[in-house]
């Protein structure tokens, strides 16, 4: 009978022992990521569903990197890179974590500090014109209609006719299925869509020319306001030499995944080891507004 006990009390032991030690769980599978900024940089955390066990990752960066796609990685130093495993007295909420001044309550019970490891940080860029098309239906992505060094996807003016490609689709709608390309506009009935159409009405005038002020909008230059815009009344055929495209922007997203790696929590001569730890994904962590003029050659 003592054998079994002393069996079943190894067996309890063990089955709560991660690197030689003992801890509450450590499981944060179904913890959700999130951040604050402070003075000290990013703030990076997770909270245990039990709401007593969190992990944070604060790093200090340069946060321009992550608006590129790629993987950028922060070595731990202890300081101004760390990471920390705490274990609180009694529930903890998320209001905790990014509070000026470090509440009183609840009290941390236990704290593990990294002595080494990696902070992996995964940067899926995102961009967006929004000129009423998805990504999908401008695909294949390198698709530059106009050669502006834009590609289509998150160029608000694909053909560069300087009349914004969102003013060129199915604007009004009239199949009732809300898809701008089943039937978009196309004035001169030549196959090519107006917002791929550099010569809207087919009147050998570039729609881009047909801008008689000067102001880089052909949409305003309107000689006959029975019919419209010139650019789209094959009966007025009058060129100008236009020498620039209009202003451009567009929006760029950062979806930021968060990683720790080789992670060795310490903690008084104790440790816990961490191959990986995936903290989670932080949608639309960063986001940037993008104004430039493309060069017209």
């Amino acid at each position: 009978m003592k054998t079994w006990l002393a069996l079943i009390t190894v067996f309890l032991c063990i089955s709560c022992d991660d690197g030689g030690i003992t801890i509450e769980s450590f499981d944060f599978d179904q913890a959700t990521l999130n951040y604050c900024y402070q003075e000290q940089g990013y703030l990076f955390y997770v909270l245990n569903d039990a709401e007593i066990e969190a992990v944070l990752a604060q790093v200090t960066l340069d946060p321009t990197v992550l608006l590129n796609d790629g993987v950028y990685s922060i070595v731990l130093n202890g300081s101004s890179q760390k990471v920390v495993y705490r274990i609180f007295d009694q529930s903890v909420t998320q209001d905790y974590f990014c509070s000026a001044i470090p509440p009183t309550s609840p009290l941390i019970r236990d704290e593990y500090t990294a002595d080494s490891g990696i902070v992996e940080l995964t940067s899926n860029i995102d961009y967006d014109d929004f000129d009423g098309l998805t990504q999908i239906q401008e695909s294949p992505l390198a698709t530059d209609t106009d050669e502006d060094g834009i590609p289509n996807y998150y160029d608000l003016d694909d053909d560069g006719d300087n009349v914004p490609t969102l003013f060129e689709l199915d604007l009004f709608n009239t199949d009732g299925d809300n898809d701008p390309l089943t039937n978009p506009l196309d004035t001169d009935g030549d196959g090519v869509p107006n917002y791929l159409d550099p010569d809207d009405d087919g009147d050998g005038i570039l729609t881009i020319n047909e801008d008689s002020n000067g102001d880089l909008d052909p949409t305003n230059d309107i000689s006959d306001t029975e019919i419209g815009a010139d650019y789209l009344n094959p009966e007025v055929a009058e060129g100008f030499n236009t020498l620039a495209y209009r202003e451009h922007t567009y929006e760029v997203t950062s979806d930021l995944t968060v990683i720790l790696r080789d992670l060795v929590l310490v903690r008084s001569g104790e440790e816990i080891i961490k191959d990986i730890l995936i903290l989670g994904v932080l949608p639309r962590f960063l986001t940037q507004d993008v104004v430039m003029t493309p060069t017209l050659d």
